[in-house]
């Protein structure tokens, strides 16, 4: 799936299981490391 297709025309951007996590801006690992560890839960 493109990025476009969530709505998100800036970048950089992370998509997460579906859902845009973070637009316009380099999230930190620790915020990273934790959207990851939500899904898989």
């Amino acid at each position: 799936m493109e990025i476009a297709e969530y709505g998100v025309f800036g970048t950089p951007a992370v998509v997460v299981d579906g859902q845009v996590k973070s637009v316009g801006k380099i999230p930190k690992k620790e915020e990273v490391l934790n959207w990851i560890k939500i899904v898989r839960s």
